[in-house]
């Protein structure tokens, strides 16, 4: 996680990107408490390595986790926004499906999977930003 981090922030240097301090277990601990499951183990490594980030292209953001709770429309039974740009314009969520998978979902087509690892999903975010090629949008 440390490495992809390391790339996304090299990558945004010039357009700008603010990255948060990391969480701690507690923090974790406490989010998981609110939203009813565990994370899955990548998205506690993220959150343990930077407590979500912000690029000012796109205004693209991995949201911190106690900013997620503070809106119950923003979480729910087995689901909650960990990512979104243009200030909510689109987000993109987590979700335990009923037979104990993990699901990263588009706000704007949540009956869609795009993947179960945040590692792919921050991988096609490298490649592509929101809307270039090999992006969360291709």
């Amino acid at each position: 996680m440390d490495q992809i981090i390391g790339l996304i922030k090299q990558k945004h240097k010039v357009t700008g990107i603010d990255i948060n301090t990391p969480a701690n277990l507690s923090d974790i601990a406490d989010f998981e408490r609110q939203i009813g499951f565990s994370l899955p183990t990548d998205f506690k490594a993220f959150y343990l390595t930077c407590n979500g980030f912000t690029c000012h292209k796109d205004i693209f953001s991995i949201i911190p986790l106690q900013s997620i709770t503070q809106y119950p429309k923003d979480f729910g039974d087995n689901w909650f926004y960990f990512s979104e740009y243009m200030i909510y314009s689109d987000t993109w969520g987590l979700r335990l499906t009923a037979t104990g998978e993990y699901e990263i979902f588009n706000g704007s087509y949540p009956n869609k999977a795009l993947t179960s690892s945040l590692s792919e999903f921050l991988q096609k975010f490298l490649k592509g930003d929101v809307f270039e090629t090999g992006g969360l949008y291709d």
